[in-house]
């Protein structure tokens, strides 16, 4: 019996039932009692010989996100959070900004000052001042998303997967193909997305089209209306993440724009995002739970990360074809 089964009964996160069980505050009264209750009738009861594998160890571990509006950072903190209450270890979360490093600095201070054996940063870039205090502060590291130079990474290949997105929408017949919402200066996550599209247009002669922006929900509404005032709109969109996808469709209904027949659109991220739009978002998927479970795994047990994470095309009907 696992915490997974207590959420889906009390039709709650798992990360919910873990605060619960930890007495770590963030929910209602009514929720704390509905989980205890479930809990109870299922006799849970925490794994101890799992635990007693990490007792030599801090039982805290700060987990770094760049906010908390990002739609992804979700599930892959579900997973940490799972996985850590089945082997009492307790989590430190806090939000270090996108790009701001006097932030970061805060961020490891509270981290070294709370004593956490470790940290695992989820999209996290460090700039060299602060990869040196993290060095400095000699707390191992896992970084999920992007790599950080010295420390182990759990991703997908970013390049690999937007080639095999472009490649989805040029095999469904779509050839006028933005890419809208990344931010092609990102010399991780944005430039290789935008390389894994380019090479795609390039093997077919078609040129590409991209929309800077900040993945997120206005980034992908604001190049929608950019792309479709255009003299030739596009007839399908990639956009860098779900959150940015959902600002598409936003404004293509908006317009009266009918998806995918007027207009197609690819996510990003397969977040729970996908399934709120209507219609529902086709997607490149990231594992993100399981990265969470692989990257607190590797930074507590030392067991070994894969290369890379698989990814896939999730398919729903934000895409047809042509």
């Amino acid at each position: 019996m696992t915490i997974k089964d207590i959420a889906k009964q009390a039709g709650v996160t798992p990360s919910t039932v873990s605060r619960v069980l930890n007495q770590s505050g963030g929910y209602s009264d009514k929720t704390r009692q509905k989980v205890l209750q479930i809990a109870a009738e299922l006799h849970y009861q925490k794994n101890e010989a799992a635990s007693n594998l990490v007792a030599q160890t801090s039982n805290v571990i700060g987990v770094l996100i760049t906010n908390a509006t990002t739609s992804f950072a979700a599930p892959i903190i579900d997973g940490i959070e799972d996985w850590a209450y089945q082997h009492g270890i307790r989590i430190l979360l806090a939000h270090c900004g996108l790009n701001d490093a006097a932030r970061l600095k805060a961020c490891l201070d509270l981290m070294a000052g709370q004593k956490v054996s470790g940290i695992l940063s989820i999209s996290v870039q460090f700039d060299a001042t602060n990869l040196a205090l993290l060095k400095q502060l000699g707390l191992p590291l896992v970084s999920l998303g992007v790599k950080v130079d010295g420390y182990p990474t759990v991703a997908i290949d970013d390049e690999k997967a937007a080639y095999t997105g472009t490649k989805y929408l040029l095999n469904r017949g779509y050839r006028r193909i933005a890419l809208a919402a990344i931010d092609p200066t990102d010399p991780q996550t944005g430039q290789a997305r935008c390389h894994g599209y380019q090479r795609a247009l390039q093997k077919t002669g078609l040129a590409p089209l991209i929309i800077p922006g900040d993945y997120s929900f206005q980034a992908g509404y604001q190049a929608a209306k950019q792309l479709w005032q255009a003299a030739l709109p596009p007839e399908a969109i990639f956009a860098a993440s779900d959150d940015a996808a959902a600002g598409i469709v936003f404004y293509a209904q908006s317009q009266g724009l009918a998806v995918p027949e007027q207009l197609a659109v690819l996510g990003f991220d397969n977040s729970y995002v996908a399934d709120l739009v209507y219609p529902g978002l086709t997607t490149v998927e990231q594992p993100f739970a399981q990265m969470g479970q692989l990257a607190i795994e590797a930074l507590v047990m030392k067991t070994p990360l894969p290369d890379q994470v698989a990814y896939q095309i999730k398919e729903r009907h934000s895409v047809g074809w042509r």
